[in-house]
């Protein structure tokens, strides 16, 4: 592929990124609180932080440059390495954007607010730190002088799974 055909391909996950954003903002938040739970207005709020909505937005752009190169290696069965390095620097932009705004998230919230979301917090902490893991061993498989196109999709599959497993539990989420 040529550089044109990466930016081209980088454009078009960034305008999917977009739009699912903005189609999720035009919804607004219904369906999405704990039902019948005492924690739905804290839930309800975390999920209406400009800080959420933005960590979600790149955990969905993560998981567009995941599937992306994970498509184009199990399509061609090898790895192009230029395509491979591409979408894991903006799986990687999108990881750390994440962490920024979970961060941004709690620091914002008060103290009560705060501890009725720690267990929340604590799975998410441990869901990006793992993903983080598996983006390393991504990253080092895809630098590597012959990469295995098998490690990659593992790795890729790791990092979805990871992802997938951030939704928060008893919400009612649509899988899109």
């Amino acid at each position: 592929m040529s550089i044109t055909k990466y930016t081209i391909a980088v454009a078009i996950t960034m305008m999917m990124a977009c739009s699912v954003f903005a189609a999720d903002k035009m919804k607004g938040m219904q369906g999405h609180g704990m039902q019948g739970d005492k924690k739905d207005g804290a839930m309800q709020a975390m999920m209406s932080n400009p800080h959420h909505k933005l960590g979600m937005a790149y955990k969905k752009n993560l998981q567009n440059f995941a599937k992306a190169l994970k498509s184009e290696v199990t399509a061609t069965g090898k790895v192009d390495k230029d395509f491979a390095i591409i979408a894991v620097n903006e799986m990687r932009q999108s990881l750390k954007q994440m962490e920024n705004h979970h961060k941004e998230m709690q620091d914002s919230m008060s103290p009560e607010m705060q501890e009725r979301m720690t267990d929340l917090a604590t799975m998410m902490d441990s869901r990006l730190n793992t993903t983080n893991q598996h983006l390393d061993l991504l990253e080092k498989e895809v630098k590597a002088d012959n990469p295995d196109s098998e490690k990659i999709v593992a790795e890729v599959d790791q990092i979805m799974k990871q992802c997938e497993m951030m939704k928060m539990k008893g919400t009612n989420q649509k899988k899109k």
